[in-house]
C-alpha cells in the first residue's frame, strides 16, 4: 500500500510543479531551429513551436527554464486553461 501512496504523492507533485511553471512562464511562439521534443508527448519538434520560459530569481544567478511544446499541444493547453492565456 505504502508503494501505491507514493506513486500518487509523486503524481500530485508532477501536476503542481507543471501548475506552478505554467502560472509563471511566458508562452510564445517560436521557431525551433534545432530539433527539440514536446514536453508533454515527446515527439520530435522542428519549425515552428512554442516556447515556455520562466526565470527563477533568488541570490545569485537568475536560473532561465525553458519547456517547448508542439503548437497543437500548446493550442490545446490554452483551451483547456493550463495555461495563464499569454500564447
Amino acid at each position: 500500500m505504502w508503494l501505491l501512496e507514493s506513486a500518487l504523492d509523486r503524481i500530485n507533485r508532477i501536476m503542481q510543479n507543471d501548475k506552478s511553471f505554467n502560472d509563471r512562464a511566458v508562452f510564445e511562439y517560436r521557431v525551433s531551429v534545432f530539433p527539440r521534443r514536446c514536453y508533454n508527448t515527446g515527439s520530435w519538434i522542428w519549425g515552428r513551436a512554442v516556447r515556455g520560459r520562466r526565470t527563477i530569481t533568488g541570490p545569485g544567478e537568475p536560473v532561465i527554464e525553458d519547456r517547448w511544446y508542439h503548437k497543437n499541444e500548446a493550442l490545446i493547453m490554452m483551451i483547456k486553461g493550463n495555461t495563464n492565456g499569454n500564447i
